[in-house]
């Protein structure tokens, strides 16, 4: 994977975290705007992501689709959280950090990086 890629799958990786973890602590009306970003990041992630995996050997494509399966699950739990309510919503909200950091941590190794790399 070349520079310019593994820096933006890092970056989207960071800020999938950062949204989610800021929607963690809001009321619902302030949740909405940042799950729908960061849903947005998880987006951007996973297209770069499976670019990746059509242009690796196949043993970081085990890793990339492993990230991609995390990705995922992230979406779907926010599809579901912006259409839920207040209660619902932070419950899958904190679902959606859990998935986050999986999928951030799936992400540096499929590109190669620690972990920690990935923190917001």
């Amino acid at each position: 994977m070349n520079n310019e890629m593994t820096e933006r799958a890092l970056k989207a990786a960071r800020e999938m975290q950062k949204n989610i973890g800021e929607a963690v602590n809001k009321q619902r009306e302030s949740m909405a705007p940042l799950i729908s970003e960061s849903l947005k990041n998880a987006q951007e992630l996973q297209n770069t992501l499976t670019k990746h995996a059509q242009e690796s050997a196949s043993i970081t494509q085990d890793q990339t689709q492993r990230a991609l399966g995390h990705l995922q699950k992230f979406m779907r739990l926010g599809a579901d959280a912006m259409r839920a309510s207040a209660d619902q919503m932070r419950t899958q909200v904190q679902q959606m950090m859990d998935q986050s950091k999986e999928a951030a941590e799936s992400t540096a190794q499929a590109v190669g990086k620690d972990p920690k790399d990935v923190k917001p």
